[in-house]
């Protein structure tokens, strides 16, 4: 199986041309679209997303993320190996969730602003590739499109079994955007939203198994929410929910969050239990 999750939008033919350089080379290919309406060029709001979707899928799985403001330049196309999948990526953050639960991530970001680019290492049990073996890529290869021209193709073959090594180099740490864990200081939990969905939701760093049944407090752009609803039907106006994805989200019945409270992506977020 391989995922695709672009900011390329389907308005032209760009996803179509990935897939066809995926199926001339593996027909058999089972190819699912994650999403491809990231904001253009909205590395982090890409990230949030692939950590979420790709724990759903098998092992076995190819993730391809193609969120890629410099492409063509001088930055690496990865391939990342870890017990919950295989990604392919432009060296920019898009991974960083497949690495963000291990001690070398929590190491190299400390200290860090949120959403700041650091190099962390390759985790232990992981393996990183440069993707260098261009025998591997699509002929001409363009330097505007390596979703289709090196991505594409590079995954197909791994879905045929091409042994991971032969992508190219190995590398010793990827580049990961600092998204800090909640941190816990008495009886307050202080995370921040870190995406908003196209409702408008907010999603926020802070777990629900911290706060689920639990008599709280959410703090968030100068309002107070008392309690966690158990749905968006329910509570007051403004709402605080454990979402799907197990975080707890902000929202607003029948209305965006974002919208009404003015609030963006990095915005703090404290739970007073």
């Amino acid at each position: 199986m391989i995922t695709l999750l672009t900011d390329f939008g389907t308005r032209d033919s760009y996803v179509a041309e990935m897939k066809a350089v995926i199926l001339r080379l593996n027909s058999q290919a089972a190819i699912v679209d994650v999403t491809h309406e990231i904001e253009p060029q909205a590395v982090a709001e890409g990230a949030v997303v692939l950590g979420r979707a790709y724990q759903v899928f098998a092992p076995d799985a190819v993730h391809i993320a193609v969120v890629d403001p410099d492409v063509g330049t001088a930055r690496n196309a990865l391939l990342l190996m870890t017990p919950e999948g295989r990604f392919l990526a432009p060296d920019n953050g898009l991974i960083t969730y497949a690495v963000r639960e291990s001690p070398e991530y929590e190491k190299a970001i400390a200290g860090a602003g949120f959403l700041q680019a650091v190099a962390v290492p390759i985790p232990a049990g992981f393996a990183a590739y440069r993707l260098s073996n261009e025998a591997l890529w699509r002929r001409p290869v363009s330097d505007t499109f390596h979703g289709r021209d090196v991505f594409a193709p590079v995954a197909a073959h791994l879905s045929l079994g091409l042994p991971p090594q032969e992508v190219g180099e190995p590398v010793a740490s990827l580049t990961c955007l600092s998204i800090p864990h909640p941190r816990r200081r008495g009886d307050e939990i202080a995370g921040h939203v870190v995406h908003v969905d196209r409702f408008g939701n907010l999603s926020t760093t802070i777990g629900g198994d911290a706060v689920e049944g639990r008599d709280v407090g959410v703090a968030v752009g100068g309002n107070r929410i008392r309690g966690i609803s158990r749905s968006y039907a329910e509570g007051g106006e403004l709402l605080a929910v454990i979402g799907s994805g197990g975080s707890l989200e902000i929202a607003v019945r029948d209305g965006s969050a974002a919208r009404s409270l003015g609030v963006r992506v990095g915005e703090p977020v404290v739970v007073r239990l």
